[in-house]
């Protein structure tokens, strides 16, 4: 009998949840969000898969040759990574795996450099293709890719590992010019760089009119992920890298560029879904 009501019970608080998921889709802001999950499925195709292989691959390779010849010397190398220790707030295997890292690539700098041309030559031209096409989707464009796309790319691709190490570079600087300089220079930086990114990729097609919302939004949810990361990444880098060593550190660091990734995408096809939205908003009759 007990069991009999408790069943009853639990099929009333399923029905009056799927009639309260039901009423919030049926919302201005439900059917916004529900057209932009379907955009984005719809849009991605695995994207943030093969972009985060292929940044794994070209960008962090890169980065590692950048370090390795701006801090040539193993003094340089070893404040660099104290930075990203201090920052991640690291310690342990987690630690030692930083250092090594970074003493290493300092320390072979041809090496590094052959390593990031061969990450590039082979995925890191891919990166803006993979964006290009995700953004073309999004806004129901057809571009066809043609060779001068390819040096398009490359700048792309120069451009993006630029803004990744000199986000690295610079937190540090700008954190002792205090925090009011940190946002401001953060914020303008990011929302220059996410408008430039679908306007160039896209031979500014779409007004920057049109790409400001995506923008923004990358601003708050991209920037977000990146500077609450020491508060959710560090325990993960930190655990992981104990229990398995450099193994457990480098997943850890990919499903964390997985994440960013997934969330600029995410941000991208926003801004075509806002425009319609808006207009059917303002199309609609208003009641009376």
């Amino acid at each position: 009998m007990s069991s009999t009501v408790g069943t009853g019970h639990d099929e009333r608080r399923a029905a009056r949840i799927q009639r309260w998921l039901v009423g919030r889709a049926d919302t201005a802001a439900g059917r916004l969000a529900s057209r932009w999950f379907r955009a984005y499925f719809a849009s991605s195709r695995n994207s943030a898969c093969a972009t985060t292989i292929y940044a794994a691959l070209s960008v962090l390779p890169m980065a590692l040759a950048g370090v390795a010849w701006l801090h040539h010397s193993a003094a340089d190398s070893n404040a660099f990574a104290e930075r990203i220790v201090a920052h991640l707030r690291l310690h342990g295997a987690s630690a030692s795996l930083v250092h090594t890292t970074f003493g290493s690539a300092s320390q072979n700098a041809a090496a590094a450099t052959v390593a990031a041309v061969v990450g590039f030559l082979l995925w890191g031209i891919g990166i803006g293709q993979l964006y290009r096409d995700l953004y073309a989707r999004a806004w129901g464009l057809e571009i066809k890719t043609t060779a001068a796309d390819q040096v398009r790319f490359t700048v792309f691709f120069f451009v993006f590992t630029g803004a990744v190490g000199g986000l690295v570079l610079g937190a540090s600087a700008l954190r002792g010019a205090g925090w009011v300089v940190v946002l401001s220079v953060w914020f303008a930086g990011s929302v220059v760089f996410w408008l430039w990114v679908p306007s160039y990729l896209l031979r500014r097609a779409v007004p920057m009119r049109d790409l400001l919302p995506g923008a923004l939004l990358s601003v708050l949810v991209v920037g977000g992920t990146i500077a609450f990361a020491p508060l959710y990444l560090a325990p993960a880098l930190n655990e992981n890298g104990s229990a398995f060593g450099s193994f457990g550190v480098s997943l850890t660091v990919l499903g964390y560029l997985f994440v960013v990734v997934t969330m600029s995408m995410v941000c991208a096809v926003f801004a075509p879904v806002w425009r319609d939205w808006r207009h059917e908003q303002s199309s609609s009759p208003r009641p009376s």
